[in-house]
């Protein structure tokens, strides 16, 4: 099963975003209410953003995905939070869809589906205006391989784990106050915990994949949390 305590981590986080943005959003209605905001006083400083992608993945590598399995596209949901200026820290939410090309590697499954959820920091740089290009990097996470056997029913499945490991690079581009569009680009590896034979060994302790997407960002705030609620 996945990481027990990567699981607590995982809603632990989550859950202290949740009550995060809650806060940023009535802290943001009083300023509202209380201040009249020249247009001057407006930055490119965010306090919170949604992300919400489609995937295509492309496995890589002398591996039991590269060798043999083949993406056929996903789904993506990111949250960040920025500490201070334009570093932040996330919590990522995937899915991956695979179809198997070599059943004398990998065994006579039909497909696959590979769930991801991990903890990741990164920065944000500011290039031009409306452009923000952000680099990433995983703290911790969990991969789940859901091999299907029978395209007809979801009961004839076996599972294996492994611990994921995500490094990115995205480019963001402003359409408007709180709403963007961005195009991104992953390394994902999973070392895995696939019992086989010693000489298959080297093939299934770890999968690799490349994954490209591109989708929507919601962003909300305009200080970052230190200078939000310890100034």
């Amino acid at each position: 099963m996945p990481s027990t305590l990567t699981t607590k981590i995982f809603f632990v986080f989550v859950a202290l975003c949740f009550s995060l943005v809650v806060s940023s959003q009535d802290e943001e209605q009083e300023d509202d209410i209380d201040i009249e905001i020249n247009e001057q006083d407006f930055t490119r400083q965010r306090f919170a953003s949604f992300n919400l992608g489609y995937n295509a993945p492309i496995t890589t590598g002398e591996n039991f995905m590269g060798d043999g399995l083949k993406g056929r596209g996903g789904m993506n949901f990111r949250f960040h939070l920025y500490p201070y200026k334009q570093f932040f820290v996330g919590v990522g939410l995937g899915q991956n869809y695979f179809k198997v090309k070599n059943k004398a590697l990998v065994g006579n499954y039909q497909k696959t589906t590979l769930t991801e959820q991990y903890l990741y920091v990164g920065y944000e740089f500011l290039p031009a205006e409306k452009m923000r290009l952000g680099v990433s990097a995983s703290l911790i996470g969990d991969a789940q391989f859901k091999n299907k056997y029978n395209l007809q029913s979801d009961n004839v499945s076996q599972t294996d784990h492994g611990r994921l490991a995500s490094y990115g690079l995205y480019f963001n581009y402003e359409i408007g106050g709180n709403f963007m569009v961005f195009i991104d680009y992953s390394y994902k590896t999973s070392k895995t915990k696939i019992n086989v034979p010693t000489e298959l060994q080297s093939t299934f302790n770890r999968g690799t994949y490349h994954n490209i997407g591109f989708g929507l960002v919601f962003v909300m705030g305009t200080n970052d949390f230190l200078s939000r609620f310890l100034d």
